[in-house]
């Protein structure tokens, strides 16, 4: 009699601890829902993209990092996501931002100094140009290492529609823009004046 009252209290014990841990007491299997998985279980695969820190990211566009293999110096595309894919501002702020862990672990690297921030740009859609207005931090890199942050720059930017050549600006002062050589140039950009950092493929 008293074994079976103690297997009783055992028994009811194990069901308080059981449903004070949420768990079912009638042993059936019950579907989870999905607001109560943990993120990494939904997508064990997520895409391989970096949002922008403050940024309400709507949208994945294309920027250029830099990529060295040997002697070999290159652009490289990465998927960022910025708030407004057809926002020059946004792209080039994407840009501005260092390198992510997974991109350095990728060999990405930026020649865009760290310090560097984007004062305004100004669209010329007539000529299907674009002015942007950078600070003096650009300089904080020079030859080869400035051309590539130019490079940088307008490949990034003429990946929206009707932006076809890119005009600098220094702190608000005209910049005759590198080409790939370090020769600058008279007027616009294009990415025709940084074929030889083009990407492979």
């Amino acid at each position: 009699m008293r074994a079976s009252r103690l297997l009783a209290l055992v028994v009811a014990a194990a069901l308080l601890v059981a449903a004070g841990c949420g768990v079912a007491a009638d042993g059936d299997p019950r579907r989870i829902e999905a607001a109560d998985l943990p993120p990494d279980l939904l997508d064990p695969s997520p895409p391989s993209t970096t949002t922008i820190p403050g940024s309400t990211a709507t949208a994945s566009v294309t920027v250029y990092f830099i990529l060295r293999q040997g002697d070999t110096t290159r652009l490289a595309p990465v998927r960022r996501e910025v708030a407004a894919a057809s926002r020059a501002a946004d792209r080039i702020n994407a840009i501005l931002a260092p390198t992510s862990a997974d991109e350095q672990k990728l060999g990405l690297i930026t020649s865009i100094p760290t310090d560097t921030v984007l004062l305004d740009t100004t669209s010329v859609p007539a000529d299907d140009e674009l002015v942007v207005n950078l600070s003096g931090a650009l300089f904080d890199v020079q030859g080869k290492e400035l051309a590539n942050a130019f490079a940088q720059l307008v490949w990034t930017v003429t990946e929206i529609d009707g932006v076809r050549q890119v005009r600098f600006k220094v702190d608000g002062e005209t910049y005759r823009a590198p080409n790939a050589d370090g020769i600058e140039q008279d007027g616009a950009v294009t990415r025709g004046d940084y074929n030889a950092l083009a990407p492979s493929g």
